[in-house]
């Protein structure tokens, strides 16, 4: 027996929409997702100036300090005080301080 005749709801016209739909969400979800270095500097100088500065972060990625930023949030790693960001405030911090870093320190 065919594969067509025992699911016969495979062959909707509306498989090649969905497909398209979602590759095209898959490649536009990144540019919407990236972090904002602007923002991140405009965040990190209203919440975390008073102990810290984009020097501070030297030789550390983006990725790095978003992990590490995510897990002070989250509790796992000691601070100060408790920090209260959302998922794109962290992204945008440590997109800001990666990028500053980086410019510092360009080999890594």
């Amino acid at each position: 027996m065919a594969i067509d005749q025992r699911f016969p709801r495979c062959r909707s016209s509306r498989l090649p929409a969905a497909a398209a739909l979602a590759v095209l969400i898959g490649s536009v979800a990144p540019v919407v997702w990236a972090a904002d270095a602007q923002a991140g500097k405009a965040a990190a100088q209203s919440k975390c100036v008073q102990c810290h500065e984009a020097d501070d972060w030297e030789g550390e990625s983006a990725a790095s300090l978003e992990s590490l930023i995510r897990d002070i949030v989250a509790g796992k790693v000691k601070h100060k005080g408790a920090l209260q960001l959302s998922a794109a405030e962290v992204a945008d911090i440590a997109a800001y301080w990666g990028q500053s870093s980086q410019k510092k320190n360009p080999k890594k």
